[in-house]
């Protein structure tokens, strides 16, 4: 190999590198994004669970008569 094609080898080789921690940097954000979305989601199902399971159970006790 010449000089030339072993400096275009090393130059390949830091390039592609440098692309791969580009690629990681930016599928790690993405990745933060999705979970951080999947926890709002997460906490507004467990706000309207909690809200419904109490809404019953107030009915509950007024269809019955039951008291505290």
């Amino acid at each position: 190999m010449t000089t030339n094609e072993i400096s275009m080898l090393a130059i390949g080789i830091t390039v592609g590198a440098q692309m791969m921690n580009v690629l990681n940097a930016y599928w790690a954000s993405r990745d933060a994004r999705r979970s951080a979305t999947q926890a709002v989601a997460a906490l507004k199902r467990a706000s309207g669970d909690r809200y419904l399971h109490s809404l019953r159970l107030y009915q509950l006790q007024h269809r019955t008569g039951a008291r505290r």
